[in-house]
């Protein structure tokens, strides 16, 4: 920062970006060809964007404009962001936050049906990704591959249903998913380091 003076302060303005209006944007301009880049871009408000800013931002000495000229001038400087040397930077940020959107669908989703068969090629399609690339972004947001994490999430019900007053193992068993009612035992003490029938007993 310099020259501010006290009868010429030095005055910020910050923008938050809405991710919705930028996927749009994204959308209707040309695919660019991904490339990886820094979390954290800076650059100057000269130029297009700048010009941009300036007529979104001038909008405040007209208000009665505002509702006419205000979305088109928003979706102006998001095109004019993509375009300049932040743009690999926010459509990496965006696509990750769309990933993690989609990902975190696909987590719920296994979780409320966490009883049910799993078909992970109709959830990779589900989330718009390979089976693939599926399993490798879903292990990097939850730290488990999707069936480990259906997994999980059955014997976590399992240990509810028994510390609730379930009183039969292979009906628990049963309740949230397993065919095999030694599987099940197998699996919960590999993950509580005890026995169903010892939680049931508690």
């Amino acid at each position: 920062m310099t020259g501010a003076k006290p009868n010429l302060p030095y005055v910020g303005i910050s923008l938050h970006l809405d991710a919705s209006i930028l996927t749009r944007v994204m959308l209707d301009i040309p695919k660019r060809e991904d490339r990886w880049t820094c979390a954290v871009a800076a650059g100057g408000l000269e130029g297009p964007v700048g010009d941009a800013f300036a007529r979104l931002v001038g909008l405040l000495k007209a208000p009665d404009d505002i509702g006419a000229l205000a979305p088109h001038y928003e979706f102006e400087l998001y095109y004019r962001l993509l375009q300049s040397s932040m743009g690999d930077t926010l459509r990496q940020v965006n696509q990750r936050n769309d990933r993690f959107r989609q990902l975190k669908a696909a987590a719920d989703w296994l979780a409320s049906h966490h009883s049910e068969p799993v078909n992970i090629p109709e959830l990779a399609a589900f989330s718009h990704m390979s089976v693939t690339s599926f399993h490798r972004h879903f292990k990097e947001v939850t730290g488990f591959s999707p069936l480990a994490f259906q997994r999980h999430i059955r014997l976590l019900e399992a240990r509810k249903l028994l510390a609730g007053g379930s009183t039969n193992v292979s009906r628990v068993a049963y309740e949230v998913g397993y065919k095999s009612s030694s599987q099940f035992s197998r699996e919960y003490k590999s993950m509580f380091g005890s026995a169903p029938v010892a939680d049931l007993q508690r």
